[in-house]
């Protein structure tokens, strides 16, 4: 559906730019369309609407993002950047045991499809689906982050193997692999049923058969 006022695909990349464009407009600009593209759907977000929510420019925004697809890849990397911080933060606090650790991150998760009052449950799944088949770098960047989650996931598996939280037989690759899937699973399930103790079974489940 293409909206009437829909500026998107104008060419600014020969208008002047505005002399001293602030990094504050562009992170507030891909902030507000970070939340604009989960709740209402990537598709139907104009730059225009971007603009006025934002309250930024619009010389800045396209000082910054020439297109929609630009700032849409932005987003992705916004997402990816929330969640590697928090992964890297619970390998990083080895003296906490690793299910507390996921309990903190799903706690992280919940309170975010909440606060989007269920949309884009999972922003990385909602976003690929959406993405034109021409937002290559944005559908790439984000199957970039699912093949490097796994691998984050199994480091926390190891842990919980050595701290003797899990079994000895357990093959953390196998069990990242098998985790992030029913993760996914579970946090569609969430948004499309509005339960999220949904995700907090699912996990609490896969962690005693772990045990």
């Amino acid at each position: 559906m293409n909206n009437k006022n829909d500026s998107s695909n104008q060419d600014y990349s020969k208008t002047s730019r505005p002399r001293g464009s602030n990094p504050v407009n562009r992170t507030k600009a891909v902030e507000v369309a970070a939340q604009l593209f989960l709740r209402q759907g990537y598709a139907y977000v104009s730059m225009d609407e971007v603009v006025r929510v934002s309250g930024v420019s619009k010389s800045n925004i396209y000082y910054h993002f020439k297109n929609k697809e630009e700032l849409l890849q932005a987003v992705v990397q916004f997402w990816i950047a929330q969640y590697e911080s928090e992964l890297y933060l619970l390998l990083s606090q080895r003296e906490r045991g690793v299910e507390e650790r996921i309990n903190s991150f799903l706690a992280l998760l919940s309170a975010g499809i909440e606060s989007r009052n269920f949309e884009g449950a999972c922003p990385f799944v909602t976003l690929y689906m959406q993405a034109p088949d021409s937002a290559s770098h944005a559908k790439e960047s984000i199957s970039i982050f699912f093949r490097e989650l796994i691998p984050m996931v199994e480091k926390l598996f190891q842990q919980g193997v050595e701290r003797g939280e899990f079994r000895k037989g357990v093959e953390p690759a196998a069990a990242a692999a098998l985790f992030v899937a029913a993760l996914e699973g579970s946090l569609i399930l969430a948004g499309t049923s509005r339960n999220l103790g949904i995700i907090e079974q699912s996990v609490r489940t896969f962690c005693q058969m772990l045990r």
